[in-house]
């Protein structure tokens, strides 16, 4: 189960900003989405599983989403933010932010926030000192950047099955489950029922094909990346 009581803060920031950006264009409906995921160790055997559908027919609905590549430049001030489960990034030149709304570095819940001008407003909310007006670059420093290798499946209608590959040679899976969120009198107590909910339907999806998801302790791309720096997150 996601522990989402440590993660109260996280949720209370993201409301906030939401609730101001209502006000301030209450023409607009603000939604957002949140994706809860668990990360899974990608032997040879399960690759294997995953690309040839089991050798056929073994998922109830199976289809390939095929391959792409990302490039991530992940920043942060001093460690900050990474601190309390805000990631920001530039990925492919397009700004995001994952903000950590319960679980760990392997099975967790994000709410994902796109575009310059919302990404700043969070870091804004979260880096009090940060200059108004100022360009994210000038706010933060880059600290991490890799590409990846993704291919991507659509298993049993709405699981999202990805396997990575980095530049730096870590490979690891993921299995997600997205939802779109109206902020407007969005209840915490509902969110937090929303994404045990989640992780319970992926918990059990994965245990259900164990040839496609092994059992194991899983490391993300982030931690591999700064476990070959001598750095913990």
């Amino acid at each position: 189960m996601l522990n989402v009581t440590g993660s109260r803060h996280a949720f209370l920031r993201i409301s906030y900003y939401f609730r101001r950006a209502a006000s301030t264009h209450p023409d607009r409906v603000q939604t957002r989405r949140l994706e809860v995921e668990r990360k899974f160790i990608v032997t040879p055997a399960a690759g294997s599983y995953l690309r040839s559908n089991g050798g056929g027919s073994r998922f109830s609905k199976y289809e390939s989403l095929g391959k792409l590549t990302t490039n991530d430049i992940y920043y942060d001030r001093d460690g900050l933010l990474f601190s309390i489960g805000v990631y920001v990034r530039q990925r492919n030149g397009h700004w995001e932010a994952k903000i950590r709304t319960g679980g760990d570095l392997i099975n967790s819940a994000f709410a994902e926030i796109d575009g310059n001008n919302a990404v700043k407003e969070i870091i804004k909310q979260n880096l009090r000192d940060s200059a108004d007006g100022a360009d994210i670059e000038e706010i933060l420093k880059p600290c991490a950047e890799f590409a990846t290798g993704r291919e991507s499946w659509m298993i049993d209608g709405k699981f999202k099955v990805d396997v990575d590959k980095t530049d730096f040679g870590h490979i690891v899976g993921e299995v997600e489950l997205t939802r779109t969120l109206e902020y407007v009198n969005e209840e915490e107590e509902k969110l937090k029922e929303l994404k045990e909910k989640m992780d319970q339907e992926i918990k059990l999806f994965m245990q259900s094909y164990p040839q496609a998801f092994p059992v194991g302790r899983p490391v993300g791309k982030l931690s591999a990346y700064f476990d070959r720096l001598g750095h913990r997150m």
